[in-house]
């Protein structure tokens, strides 16, 4: 009986091992996110989530409007902006894609050049990071979408990522990281002679975290927080 204890007491004690270490794993990897990642890459063999193709599909079927004034490009704080509500004289597209990265809007921003729209307003990065790719890598993505456009025609604004709060909300994507793949974004702005946004300052609270009350997660924006980024455009 005293030797089954001892088992069960190591069995215990092991199984508390691997999942302590699978924890620091999941966490130092970007938390959820990289859990739901590797689950669906198990599970499915295809390149992109089913959201992404369906979105995808739809923007591309949509062919009912022929004069676009402004879209707005990027992830999941994009995807979840009612943009038309604030240019109501205006005709507004969105082009959010909830956990899309550069790669993704590379590989769908025909769609969006193809509709010649007036400006174009891109958010895009901080699933980068949170799936560890690289800067250059970024860099290029970030380019070729840029290049994609006629500049004659379509004014294409980059607009700096937001910053995370990791404090409040436990986040674990680094605030240096976000800083540095900024200034690649500013760096492409620069050498292609487009406008760059910094959207960044005005979130970032003293302690350089996405500000409390801006915020639902510490990552997406609330009402105010989105009153404050197109305040920033007009």
């Amino acid at each position: 009986m005293r030797k089954l204890k001892v088992l069960l007491v190591l069995s215990l004690l092991i199984n508390i091992l691997i999942i302590g270490v699978g924890s620091l794993v999941v966490s130092k990897h970007g938390g959820i996110v990289f859990l739901e990642k590797q689950l669906k890459g198990l599970i499915s063999s295809q390149e992109y989530p089913d959201y992404y193709l369906q979105k995808k599909d739809i923007f591309e079927t949509l062919n009912h409007v022929e004069h676009v004034d402004k879209v707005f490009v990027g992830d999941s704080i994009t995807d979840h902006g009612e943009f038309q509500e604030y240019f109501v004289d205006e005709v507004v597209l969105n082009r959010g894609i909830g956990e899309d990265e550069s790669e993704g809007v590379l590989n769908r921003i025909d769609e969006v050049v193809n509709r010649n729209p007036k400006e174009v307003f891109i958010l895009i990065g901080i699933n980068d990071i949170q799936s560890k790719v690289e800067k250059d890598i970024f860099q290029k993505n970030m380019e070729k979408i840029v290049d994609s456009f006629d500049k004659d025609s379509t004014t294409v604004v980059l607009q700096s990522i937001l910053p995370i709060n990791n404090k409040a909300f436990h986040n674990t994507v680094s605030n240096e990281k976000v800083h540095q793949f900024n200034e690649v974004l500013q760096k492409i702005a620069e050498e292609k002679g487009i406008q760059y946004i910094d959207l960044h300052r005005h979130f970032e609270d003293e302690k350089g975290q996405l500000k409390k009350e801006l915020t639902v997660d510490g990552i997406h924006l609330n009402g105010k927080g989105y009153d404050i980024w197109i305040n920033n455009l007009k």
